[in-house]
């Protein structure tokens, strides 16, 4: 019992940084604002612990764009884009290909992978006890005021607040400790990622299942078709393509239909088209990506897109907010310059199943050049790349690890 209890601290002690970024991976919203919280903590300690690599390359594609997208508004249009958030967003590009141009300088070897599945199951177990604690009218959710973004209104705590307030029943889809569900939906994917590389057998199965859970208790559509798209690239080598299909589709008809069909018309809303969360992150990003590339080829800055699109009659203000899927942002950004952007970064990714966890994570939210996400790539994909240098892929990749034969 004694060295059960003590495992903890020696995990801490053999890699301090790989470690302590799973255990502050919940609180990773939290924060007094964008330069003092936990997610600019993590990045100084990620900045700290890797030697960031500048190449020429990335820079000058990202300088390019940026510096097009912003002479082509001010020339052309005319929105004022906020200068200080284009240079931040800027900077943040900036740092996500030079981290993943890297090398880490802490020891992938040394770092416990019982500690991601662990807080996958965590995570899961609060998905699963605010599900409960909502059908009977308690409120599990973390106060705004932890929150970078405390005054944002669609926030679950004042979800329910309001509806206290008011008298009616709140119906909140689960975030652990997030912000939103499909804030969840990403935490999962990346936890889901680490575990394929780190576990085998057994452990990595349960941890596999456990995002998938907190995906379905959460109804975060997107979340749960990234986290099989992710499995099936990487166990792909070793499975019947066509009995997969089979599984798929069964598992989504017994288990994710009667989830999401749980909240009172949203799986007809879905299918129809009309639900607000699916139209925001597919259907009108689309047309806003064709309105843009066709009238815009440079792309608008992100501060300034928002009054462009509401001035052309194609969002309305306070109802539309198309800017939940960061792929999607890039393009509205650096118009057709975008496209390169997004190659550059697959390139750099290393491509394969990383890029795929690369652009997984871009499509998950709106803000993929953030420190939190910076942050979670960067450390998965190099975490990944050590993995794949050092390890047999056919064994490493198997569904269920060998057998030990007994002397």
């Amino acid at each position: 019992m004694k060295r059960i209890l003590l495992r903890p601290f020696a995990d801490l002690r053999a890699n301090p940084f790989a470690h302590g970024l799973i255990l502050l991976l919940p609180a990773i919203q939290f924060g007094l604002n964008y330069f003092a919280s936990v997610a600019a903590l993590l990045f100084v300690l990620l900045a700290w612990h890797m030697r960031m690599r500048i190449t020429p390359f990335t820079t000058g594609v990202i300088v390019i764009a940026v510096s097009m997208s912003l002479l082509w508004t001010t020339i052309f249009l005319p929105e004022l884009p906020n200068m200080p958030r284009e240079a931040r967003l800027a900077a943040g590009m900036l740092l996500l290909a030079w981290g993943l141009n890297g090398m880490p300088r802490h020891d992938f070897s040394k770092f416990n992978a019982m500690w991601p599945l662990v807080l996958l199951l965590l995570l899961t177990l609060a998905a699963l006890a605010q599900t409960i604690a909502g059908r009977k009218g308690i409120a599990l959710y973390v106060p705004t005021k932890f929150f970078i973004n405390s005054n944002d209104v669609s926030l679950a705590a004042a979800w329910a607040e309001h509806a206290r307030e008011h008298g009616y029943d709140f119906k909140v889809r689960p975030s652990a400790s997030f912000s939103e569900p499909s804030y969840l939906g990403g935490v999962s994917l990346f936890l889901n990622f680490v575990c394929l590389h780190t576990l085998r057998g057994r452990a990595r199965i349960v941890a596999n299942l456990s995002a998938l859970t907190a995906c379905l208790l959460s109804q975060t559509f997107f979340g749960l078709l990234a986290n099989l798209v992710l499995m099936f690239a990487f166990y792909h080598r070793h499975i019947n393509k066509s009995v997969m299909l089979c599984l798929a589709a069964l598992g989504l008809a017994t288990i994710a239909l009667p989830i999401f069909a749980a909240e009172p018309g949203r799986l007809e809303r879905i299918l129809s088209g009309n639900d607000v969360s699916t139209g925001l992150r597919v259907f009108q990003p689309f047309e806003l990506g064709a309105h843009i590339l066709a009238h815009a080829p440079f792309g608008i800055p992100m501060t300034a897109a928002l009054e462009y699109f509401i001035q052309h009659g194609m969002v309305e203000r306070f109802e539309d907010a198309p800017f939940q899927n960061g792929a999607f942002n890039t393009l509205f950004a650096f118009g057709w310059l975008g496209f390169i952007v997004l190659l550059m970064f697959v390139r750099v990714a290393g491509g394969g199943i990383c890029a795929l966890f690369l652009i997984l994570m871009m499509c998950q939210n709106g803000a993929p050049f953030d420190f939190d996400k910076i942050v979670m790539v960067v450390f998965a994909i190099h975490l990944a790349r050590h993995v794949r240098a050092t390890t047999d892929l056919h064994t490493l990749t198997r569904l269920t690890a060998p057998r030990r034969l007994r002397a």
